[in-house]
């Protein structure tokens, strides 16, 4: 059996988490929510991951604050790339495919006075020639804005690659992601239109390419050769990340959660994976 055969492949059911219908719902919910009451939205995993992720920046990038470029890969509203701008981090940068959840983050941003450290910009990377046009416009720092496309050091991920494996590949997957939602009266009245809309998340899903297959090759491509990737995750294990990630990156290190033991197996609830680009 070769290498490429032995890589897990995603076992998920279809699911509304992995549109993109689904997730502007929720951020334009928390831009209202956020404007009405100040509360920035849910916090993926809880808060321990994110502060286990920041002080895993701050630990290893503490004497690069000015210069470190930090992706924050689906930022959502933005919560980790806050928590970096207080420590001081001055090159950090969030993409998301929902417009929604830019105009929360940034809005969360200018909230706490950071929006000028923090640069949002909605962004499908999944798709192969936005990522192309979207990094050659990221100057780096102190070019004359003719220099080479900016490549990051640090990208981070907390459940982007969960919700990205969870995509529907054609319309009768999205037609079973519609049946399974949740029977709230918004979600009955939302599925005929999540059925019928073409769920589509990158360019070139005619070649029913599994997009969670290309996020390596995407992330990679944007990435210096110094650089690591920290992904945070709860429906991939240790091992199945590092086996999916194998083709373009290799393990570095990972961050240690409470464990539990169960038939003789122990094993934990979230996997935070620290890859080296290859």
């Amino acid at each position: 059996m070769s290498d490429e055969a032995a890589i897990p492949q995603p076992d998920f059911k279809p699911s509304k988490l992995g549109t993109k219908d689904y997730w502007d719902k929720v951020y334009n919910r928390e831009v209202i929510n956020f404007k009405d009451h100040g509360d920035i939205g849910e916090i993926w995993f809880g808060e321990d991951s994110a502060v286990k992720m920041v002080d895993w920046v701050e630990e290893h990038y503490e004497d690069e604050k000015e210069t470190c470029a930090i992706l924050d890969l689906g930022c959502g509203n933005g919560h980790l790339l806050l928590d970096l701008a207080e420590l001081g981090f001055e090159d950090l940068t969030g993409i998301d495919y929902s417009p929604a959840a830019i105009e929360l983050a940034k809005a969360v941003a200018e909230d706490k006075e950071v929006d000028h450290i923090i640069k949002y910009e909605a962004v499908d990377f999944l798709a192969e020639k936005e990522t192309l046009e979207w990094c050659a416009q990221q100057v780096a720092p102190g070019s004359d804005g003719h220099g080479k496309p900016k490549k990051f050091k640090v990208m981070l991920d907390k459940g982007t690659y969960d919700a990205i494996s969870l995509h529907q590949k054609n319309k009768a997957d999205a037609a079973v992601a519609a049946a399974n939602a949740d029977a709230d009266t918004e979600e009955k009245e939302d599925k005929e239109a999540v059925a019928k809309d073409n769920i589509v998340l990158a360019e070139n899903d005619d070649d029913m390419e599994e997009l969670a297959d290309r996020y390596p090759k995407r992330v990679a491509s944007m990435m210096r050769d110094d650089g690591r990737l920290l992904i945070t995750s709860c429906n991939w294990t240790q091992p199945e990340l590092i086996q999916r990630f194998s083709q373009y990156f290799e393990y570095d290190s990972h961050l240690k959660y409470p464990t539990f033991t169960f038939g003789g197996v122990k094993g934990q609830t979230i996997s935070s994976v620290v890859f080296r680009k290859k």
